[in-house]
């Protein structure tokens, strides 16, 4: 979109809604019927409604000059780049990697002593509900029998733990103390990322010539338990932070989707008006909201005002903390302060309200501005600016002796089978924050770059590069992967399914490992044409490869 409309348009609500925006996995999903736009990150698939579908390809199939687009197609399109920001969030920024590799870590982490629990007590489900029998029938003697069992349980506990306190502490930490699993917030951190640097070593530095060094950080952690340092033993009191992963990251999209819509217009779109429509509501302002509140500043009058880009920048860095990877961890003590994407967002937040100048600052949305402005916010707290954990990203191109292939892999499209959606995350990763040292700004402030003046042929080149890998349709239900030029139809395919041929392991070792009951099997969300048998024999087979049992083989803990 070249050009602002001639006219405005009146916004419909309903057009940009994504209000089932959800970071679980629903069971099924038809197109999306229920939402407008849909990111599920552990599908890793984005979903657009029957009618956002219709609405994009008239767009793609080049109906008209999208900057004389009608309202309706417009905002559909708005709603697209809502949820492409999404797929950058998981796959672009170090918080968004290790959340979503954190639930392939479940299974990758575990695997050896799973395999070894098989071998010694047999096939039990769940392993959490059979080592909590065991544990309170026999006592002390328990533990060395059930050690492999209870290495696997707490890894895949500390996951959960993790994501559930990282997405909405506030929600959900009054349950989490209360559980006598949970260890503590350092100890979660502490073992996804050593989940999340392992699993990057196996694939491109076994060596850790350049990674951080993660063999001392049990003894790290071990000296802060000792010495009962806040958040990092059980029981600690919990620091919270003003908000959490979800509400930052929705903010981000809804307001990147906001600035896009204004910069298609004529006359700035008024932030009252969108705040009475419904569009600043529940969990699209929160963020917001807290940003205000915590920086002492008023709710701007319109989209372009400079208080809305240095929210933007805010969300960015919050959302990329950069010790424990790329970085080392220098400062164990400040492990929680330096990854938590809440706790980073109220630190920004303070420092606007500390250096009041930087709220008139955002005004071009230019590579200068993010560069300046970034030093004198993470100056203030204490962190690291965004471009020097972007340098040691692209150092690994230098010394990790496995990005290489990776990286032709990335660019033929054609993965190496062992662990290839580790490979396919991984090389998407490393290919943003090449994309994205090179043009900062466009990243922090899209909305501002994917219509008027900004809107140039690199600007779309850097845009196309780095769409969602998998989509639905509007017409079939299932997945389906995108087609990309330079990469042939067999590569893509191959790639597709290789994906999603792992995706049956890491769901129901998940499910062995922390879910009561019988297995549940159901893929549907996956196929256009759903057999249930056919379906239970994929997984079977997929899971006996691994393991070497099938899921009848089971007995089931009550």
């Amino acid at each position: 979109m070249t050009e602002k409309s001639a006219t405005s348009f009146v916004l419909n609500h309903d057009r940009l809604a994504s209000a089932s925006d959800d970071y679980a996995a629903e069971p099924t999903f038809k197109a999306c019927l229920n939402a407008h736009g849909m990111y599920e990150t552990m599908r890793f698939v984005l979903r657009l409604s029957p009618r956002n579908h219709e609405l994009m390809e008239r767009i793609e199939t080049n109906e008209f000059e999208t900057s004389a687009a009608p309202a309706d197609v417009v905002q559909a399109y708005s709603t697209y780049i809502h949820e492409t920001i999404h797929w950058w969030q998981h796959v672009g920024s170090t918080s968004g990697l290790l959340f979503s590799l954190s639930y392939l870590a479940q299974c990758h982490s575990s695997m050896g002593e799973l395999k070894e629990v098989l071998a010694s007590v047999g096939a039990k489900k769940p392993l959490k509900g059979y080592t909590d029998q065991i544990l309170l029938k026999e006592g002390h003697s328990a533990p060395a029998k059930l050690a492999q069992a209870n290495t696997a349980v707490n890894n895949a506990l500390d996951v959960e733990y993790y994501k559930y306190y990282a997405y909405e502490p506030r929600k959900h930490v009054h349950w989490m103390i209360k559980e006598n699993h949970f260890e503590s917030v350092g100890h979660g951190y502490f073992v996804v990322y050593h989940q999340l640097v392992g699993m990057i070593a196996d694939t491109i530095d076994p060596e850790f010539k350049i990674l951080p060094k993660t063999s001392k950080w049990q003894a790290e952690e071990q000296r802060l338990n000792a010495a009962q340092h806040e958040g990092f033993y059980w029981g600690s009191p919990v620091r919270l932070p003003a908000t959490g992963l979800r509400a930052i990251y929705e903010g981000q999209a809804r307001f990147i989707q906001l600035q896009f819509l204004h910069n298609t217009q004529q006359e700035p779109l008024s932030c009252t008006e969108l705040r009475d429509m419904g569009y600043f509501s529940g969990i699209y302002v929160e963020a917001f909201e807290r940003f205000l509140e915590l920086a002492e500043a008023e709710w701007p009058e319109h989209m372009d005002d400079p208080l809305i880009g240095l929210f933007l920048l805010v969300c960015d860095l919050s959302i990329n903390p950069t010790r424990g990877l790329p970085l080392e961890v220098t400062s164990f003590e400040d492990l929680i302060l330096d990854v938590d994407v809440g706790v980073r967002f109220t630190r920004l937040c303070l420092s606007v309200k500390e250096l009041p100048h930087l709220k008139r600052s955002i005004t071009e949305y230019s590579k200068e501005e993010y560069i300046a402005v970034s030093e004198e916010l993470t100056s203030n707290v204490g962190y690291d600016h965004p471009m020097e954990g972007l340098s040691a990203v692209l150092k690994w191109h230098e010394n990790a002796p496995g990005l290489p292939k990776l990286m032709e892999e990335y660019r033929s499209f054609e993965y190496e089978p062992m662990n290839l959606p580790i490979r396919v995350f991984l090389s998407h990763f490393v290919a943003l924050c090449q994309d994205k040292f090179e043009r900062p700004e466009f990243f922090c402030w899209p909305g501002a770059y994917l219509a008027g003046d900004k809107n140039t042929r690199g600007v779309r080149d850097i845009w196309l590069r780095h769409l969602s890998l998998f989509s639905d349709r509007g017409d079939k239900d299932g997945v389906y992967p995108r087609s990309w030029p330079h990469r042939t139809e067999k590569a893509v395919m191959d790639t597709f399914h290789g994906f999603y041929g792992m995706m049956p392991l890491y769901d129901l070792t998940r499910q062995w490992l922390l879910k009561d009951g019988p297995f549940a099997f159901d893929f549907r969300w996956l196929f256009e044409n759903y057999d249930q048998t056919q379906a239970e024999a994929w997984g079977n087979e997929t899971f006996k490869k691994v393991y070497g049992v099938t899921l009848d083989d089971f007995e089931i803990v009550r």
